[in-house]
């Protein structure tokens, strides 16, 4: 299945000209997993963040 898509706006970057769907498409199947890690590290962060500034002085 080959499925061109032409943009319909007034200007168009070189790199949306040379976006390969399918391509791109295969890593994301074969790289869904990753997903999990970057939300246990963005989780880790916010509520890391959350804790370690709790307490800590109000700045002024």
């Amino acid at each position: 299945m080959n499925v061109e898509v032409t943009p319909n706006y007034s200007y168009v970057f070189d790199f949306e000209n040379e976006f390969i769907h399918q391509e791109t498409r295969m890593w994301m199947v074969k790289n869904w997993t990753w997903v999990f890690y970057y939300c246990g590290a963005y989780m880790l962060i916010i509520f890391g963040g959350q804790y370690y500034m709790a307490s800590r002085p109000r700045g002024g």
